[in-house]
C-alpha cells in the first residue's frame, strides 16, 4: 500500500503538470478579455517539440546535453519527494526539507550552468540573474521550511503535511499564516513567476529563466519545459495543501477513497493557479535591482513566522 501510494501521487503530478500551467495561462487571458488557448496546449506543445529537430551551436560541450536530463530529473525526484494526495507514506528521511531544497537547488545550478555553456550573451545575463536571485532565494526558502518543521516538531514535508492534516485548520494554519505567505513569495520567485520574471517575454531587459533556456530546441527544450511545470506544480501544491489540509488518502484508508483524494487535489490545483493568475494580474513586474525588496520582505515574513512558532513553543 505504501510502495502503491508514493507511485500513484508520483504519476497524478507528473500527469497533471502541463495542465497547471495552461490553468494560469487559460485564467490570465481571461482577466485580459481574451479567450485563451485551450488548458491542454502545454500538452501539444511539448509533444509537439518533442518531433521538432535540435540546433546545436559547436561551441557548446556535453554540459549542454547534461542539462535537460538532470534539470527533468530534479523535478521528477521533487515530484516523487513531495506528497500531494497522501501523506504518511514517505520515510521520514526521504522527504527531509534540507534533502528536497538541495535537488531544487541541482536543478537550478545545472541550469544555469547550461545558461553559461553556449557562450551566448542572452545565457550568461540569464544565468547571471539566477545565481543573483538564488543568493536572495534559498535563505528565505530554508527558513521558510524550517518554520514549518519547528510548527510540526519533524523536518520531512511528509510529516509537514501530515501534522497540518492531522491537527486541524484553525489550530495550525492561522499560527503559520505569515509563514505560508513567505512560502507563497518564495514559490513565485522559485518558478520565475511575477513580480520576479515573466515566464512569457523573450525581451533581454526582463527575461531570467527564459535568457538560460534560448539556445535549446526540440526535445531539450520540451525536456526544460516540462521540469519546469512539474516544479511549479510541486510548489503550488504543497502551498495548497498546506493552507487546505484536507482531502488526503493515508495507507489506513481504504482504496474507494483515492479518486476522492485525486479530484481535491487537482481542485486545490485550480485554485492556487488562479491564486497565481490573479496576482499576475494586478501586479507588474519589479525591475531586477529591486529584487532585494521583494525578497527581503520573504525573509523578513518567514523569520517572523519562525520567532512566533517559537513563542509559542514557549509558552
Amino acid at each position: 500500500m505504501y510502495l502503491f501510494l508514493i507511485l500513484l501521487q508520483w504519476v497524478v503530478v507528473l500527469v497533471a503538470a502541463p495542465l497547471t500551467v495552461g490553468l494560469v495561462r487559460k485564467m490570465k487571458a481571461r482577466y485580459q478579455n481574451r479567450t485563451g488557448a485551450s488548458i491542454f496546449l502545454p500538452y501539444w506543445t511539448i509533444l509537439s517539440l518533442m518531433r521538432k529537430e535540435m540546433t546545436i551551436t559547436r561551441w557548446s560541450s556535453w554540459v549542454f546535453r547534461v542539462v535537460p536530463f538532470v534539470v527533468l530529473m530534479s523535478a521528477v525526484c521533487l515530484a516523487l519527494l513531495v506528497p500531494s494526495i497522501a501523506y504518511g507514506v514517505l520515510p521520514l528521511a526521504a522527504s527531509n526539507i534540507f534533502l528536497v531544497g538541495a535537488i531544487a537547488a541541482l536543478g537550478a545550478v545545472f541550469l544555469v550552468l547550461g545558461g553559461m555553456d553556449t557562450a551566448s550573451t542572452f545565457g550568461n545575463m540569464g544565468s547571471s540573474r539566477e545565481m543573483t536571485l538564488a543568493a536572495l532565494v534559498e535563505p528565505a526558502f530554508y527558513l521558510v521550511l524550517s518554520t514549518l518543521g519547528l510548527v510540526a516538531s519533524v523536518w520531512s514535508l511528509d510529516g509537514i503535511v501530515g501534522y497540518f492534516a492531522t491537527t486541524g485548520w484553525g489550530a495550525v494554519v492561522p499560527v503559520s499564516s505569515i509563514t505560508l505567505f513567505a512560502l507563497l513569495a518564495v514559490i513565485l520567485a522559485e518558478n520565475a513567476r511575477y513580480p520576479v520574471d515573466n515566464p512569457a517575454t523573450h525581451l533581454e531587459l526582463t527575461m531570467v529563466h527564459e535568457a538560460m533556456i534560448l539556445e535549446y530546441s526540440g526535445p531539450y527544450l520540451a525536456m526544460l519545459e516540462y521540469a519546469s511545470a512539474i516544479k511549479l506544480t510541486v510548489m503550488l501544491g504543497l502551498f495548497i495543501n498546506l493552507v487546505l489540509p484536507f482531502g488526503f488518502v493515508t495507507p489506513m484508508m481504504s482504496l474507494s477513497t483515492i479518486p476522492l483524494a485525486i479530484v481535491i487535489f487537482l481542485g486545490k490545483l485550480v485554485l492556487g493557479a488562479w491564486v497565481i493568475a490573479t496576482l499576475e494580474s494586478t501586479i507588474v513586474k519589479m525591475r531586477f535591482y529591486r529584487m532585494q525588496e521583494y525578497m527581503s520582505v520573504a525573509g523578513i515574513g518567514a523569520l517572523v513566522g519562525f520567532i512566533l512558532v517559537l513563542m509559542n513553543h514557549s509558552l
